[in-house]
């Protein structure tokens, strides 16, 4: 079962709108864990009717064994996990486990910053287990490309030497699917935003080990 962690150490970058919106797009064979004790994924799923499962299971420093035990006791063919924006050996530890972490960047010198400590996160994990897992793909997230900024995301993000997946633009659809509790191809099947997610999962499938 692919292990797939969302992961960045600066909130606000979208991690959890990625989280649900990846989650369904590979449902019915996933599942999600919100590990984010401020658990945006489990009021997304209590606020209406998502297809996948959500597990409400906050990581924290001292729970770290019995936590990955709790991940790994599912059925799914797809383990989504929504991190904490934050460093330590906990993050180490969820992060060594999984096959494909994936880091949302928005088009900042602060998400950046925020990403560097990712990246060095990611390769202590690869180091540990002495192989190239995880895998990385980093995706531009709540892009405006009518900025500067918003414009260059894709290029800034090549530069770390990793894989950067298609364009998450910023769209109040995903605002409001929250609200809906729905994830976006159930809100706005068709739309744009979806046509995104769906562009973004069929990547992941792919650097997870799945076939699209």
């Amino acid at each position: 079962m692919p292990i797939i962690a969302l992961a960045n150490l600066k909130g606000g970058v979208g991690k959890s709108t990625l989280a649900v919106s990846l989650a369904g797009a590979l449902a019915p064979d996933s599942a999600l864990i919100d590990a984010d004790p401020q658990a945006t994924a489990s009021a997304w799923a209590e606020a209406g009717n998502l297809p996948f499962p959500v597990t409400e299971s906050p990581l924290t420093g001292s729970n770290v064994e019995a936590w990955i035990t709790d991940a790994l006791n599912t059925d799914a063919t797809y383990i989504v996990i929504d991190l904490p924006p934050m460093l330590g050996d906990a993050t180490a530890a969820a992060l060594a486990i999984a096959d494909l972490a994936v880091i949302p960047v928005t088009a900042s010198g602060a998400d950046l910053k925020a990403t560097n400590r990712a990246i060095e996160l990611i390769a202590a994990a690869r180091q540990s287990r002495g192989d190239e897992k995880p895998a990385v793909l980093m995706v531009p997230s709540k892009v405006d490309i009518r900025t500067a900024a918003g414009a260059e995301i894709q290029a800034v993000l090549h530069d770390y030497g990793e894989p950067v997946g298609p364009v998450i633009s910023q769209r109040v659809a995903h605002a409001d699917a929250f609200t809906a509790g729905l994830w976006i191809g159930d809100y706005a099947k068709g739309s744009a935003a979806h046509s995104e997610v769906k562009a973004l999962a069929s990547v992941v499938k792919r650097l997870a080990g799945r076939s699209s």
